[in-house]
């Protein structure tokens, strides 16, 4: 599924892909939530959330507030959940500064998410 300000979730084996791409920002965040939130209610257990950062363009106070949220939420669901974010960006020094990083792992790519943090019931990678 993908909306017109660039979001896309992707579902397979329990595991939640979401990516972001373009601006995370007050105009967009709304609607990121929205999508997010439809795409995690139909998410079949084991959950794993994956927020694939690595196309976004701009993330600001605002969307990381929103990325804080949703990543909060995620345990009271039964969720596990990660962030994909490419070292050294703009949106990774964002992601880290808004505390993120103490709250969910984060990984340079979606194997190493998915490798690190996929439910054992349905792991197809190694650990």
């Amino acid at each position: 599924m993908r909306d017109q300000d660039g979001i896309r979730a992707e579902r397979a084996g329990g595991v939640l892909v979401v990516e972001v791409r373009g601006e995370l920002d007050i105009t967009t965040v709304l609607r990121w939530t929205a999508v997010l939130e439809a795409a995690i209610c139909e998410l079949t257990a084991p959950h794993l959330l994956v927020l694939d950062l690595a196309m976004l363009e701009f993330l600001s106070a605002s969307g990381a507030h929103g990325l804080l949220r949703a990543v909060e939420r995620c345990p009271e669901r039964g969720i596990a959940g990660c962030l994909i974010a490419t070292p050294g960006s703009v949106v990774d020094r964002v992601v880290r500064l808004a505390g993120l990083a103490g709250l969910v792992p984060i990984f340079p790519n979606r194997l190493e998410a998915i490798a690190a943090c996929q439910p054992e019931e349905v792991r197809w990678l190694p650990a």
